[in-house]
């Protein structure tokens, strides 16, 4: 006689029927680890471990009072934005853009998102081609052209010429692609770069955009750390020289120090296909986040104003950045270790291959092992350079200095934003340019981080 329950129970157990099956493409992905290592620190610090936050790039100024204000009187206005966002934004956007880095962008070319991340996530999806990938690059970049299908073509950079890009290497990558039989059509650039720190000169910046306009590459500038440029060089978008092929992105998480905000958008070149790209990420954005929070959209209005308040304020933001990353800097190079010099941001990515027979002594032969040894025996976070898509014999770390400006046992809120109001307000008196190595502030963290890590390579002989 058939027994229905038996039936099921068999179908149950077959590998096809297996509940919570994963799909393949995400079988080996894991979190990403700047995330990561920011959750390892918050356990540590909560089991009573003091540990040094280099491990996480985070802009934690207080936000200010103009964008808190913004928010509070938006805090009603719950109802669905546009896919592509509300128009005095994208508006505000483009003559930000305009005004701040000489870029010619309408409304319509400019789409905002949770973040800068989902579109350049969806730009991947909706663009033709295999991508072209600077090593190394941000950690989230090549999961995000994986995901989409798409192949990922490393561009080797070298630590003796501080990882740049140059279009020599770039053609001799791009052959070797197309030989192997894939279909390099994107080139993504991140200036000032997660993680080195360092910023395309005028001249790099302007032989990038013609390397890829005569290739016909789709260029994506990632200009997330544009307005933390240090000082003693200037940010230079490629859209100025590669205007009809080149896509820019940002966001208010660096600049404005809003990251829990989740504000990015893109800027489309003009043109029909630029058109026809538009309308498919706002069809991938309608089925995907529908649009970005709207009292977020109508708060970065303001942040996207001009104001001078507000553009003082991300001035002594970046003046803050660039002294604890110079410090730092500074450090590393009199202990011997080779780094590039950052020009933007708040990022360094030292290379310790000059103590590699000192670290094989304690058992440490890549960059993971390092970053674990370094954790565990220095109480130090940073990130590994297999993150950034270094091979693991590359000795190279990345290190933040972001975390390290109030003292993580600050008592209360309140207290570590008056701590830092205080630092603003001194570096809105410092002078204009690259005179913050002249300038003395107070970071107790920022000194321990300088003292570990001196001690640490000393230990290596």
């Amino acid at each position: 006689m058939h027994n229905p329950q038996q039936h099921h129970s068999l179908i149950a157990q077959t590998p096809g029927h297996t509940p919570l099956a994963l799909a393949s493409s995400l079988q080996e992905m894991a979190s990403s680890p700047t995330l990561a290592i920011n959750e390892v620190v918050a356990a540590r610090r909560a089991a009573g471990r003091k540990t040094i936050h280099l491990g996480f790039g985070e802009a934690s100024f207080p936000l200010h009072p103009l964008l808190n204000e913004a928010m509070a009187r938006a805090a009603k206005h719950t109802g669905y934005a546009p896919v592509a966002g509300i128009p005095s934004l994208r508006k505000a956007i483009a003559a930000y853009l305009e005004r701040t880095r000489g870029l010619a962008f309408t409304p319509d070319q400019i789409i905002v998102a949770p973040g800068s991340k989902p579109l350049l996530y969806t730009l991947l999806q909706a663009l033709e081609g295999d991508l072209l990938l600077p090593v190394p690059s941000w950690v989230s970049y090549a999961p995000h052209a994986r995901l989409a299908g798409r192949r990922v073509i490393p561009v080797e950079t070298g630590a003796s010429d501080h990882h740049r890009l140059t279009p020599q290497t770039l053609s001799e990558t791009l052959a070797r692609a197309r030989f192997e039989g894939a279909n390099p059509r994107i080139l993504i650039v991140n200036t000032p770069g997660n993680p080195t720190g360092s910023m395309f000169s005028g001249e790099d910046t302007q032989a990038i955009a013609h390397w890829s306009r005569e290739r016909g590459i789709t260029l994506i500038s990632d200009e997330i750390y544009a307005e933390l440029a240090h000082g003693w060089r200037a940010h230079v978008s490629p859209a100025q020289f590669y205007p009809e092929g080149c896509i820019v992105t940002g966001g208010l998480s660096k600049a404005f120090s809003a990251g829990g905000w989740r504000l990015g958008y893109a800027a489309l070149p003009g043109g029909t296909a630029s058109k026809q790209l538009m309308a498919s990420l706002r069809a991938l954005a309608s089925e995907i986040w529908s649009s970005a929070t709207t009292p977020v959209q109508e708060a970065a209005v303001v942040a996207y104003s001009s104001t001078a308040e507000l553009t003082s304020y991300v001035k002594a933001s970046a003046r803050i950045h660039a002294y604890a990353v110079s410090r730092l800097y500074e450090t590393l190079a009199e202990a011997g270790a080779l780094c590039p010099r950052p020009a933007g941001g708040f990022y360094l990515y030292p290379d310790f291959a000059p103590w590699r027979d000192a670290l094989l002594e304690r058992g440490v032969t890549t960059s993971e092992q390092l970053a674990h040894y370094l954790l565990d025996h220095w109480d130090i976070a940073a990130l590994p350079g297999t993150a950034f898509g270094e091979p693991p014999q590359a000795l190279r770390l990345r290190l933040a200095t972001s975390m390290l400006y109030t003292l993580a046992e600050a008592e209360t809120e309140n207290e570590r934003e008056e701590v830092l109001w205080a630092m603003l307000a001194q570096a809105e008196k410092w002078p204009e340019g690259d005179a913050h190595n002249e300038m003395a502030i107070e970071m107790p963290a920022l000194e321990q981080a300088r003292t570990s890590l001196r001690a640490f390579i000393a230990s290596l002989g």
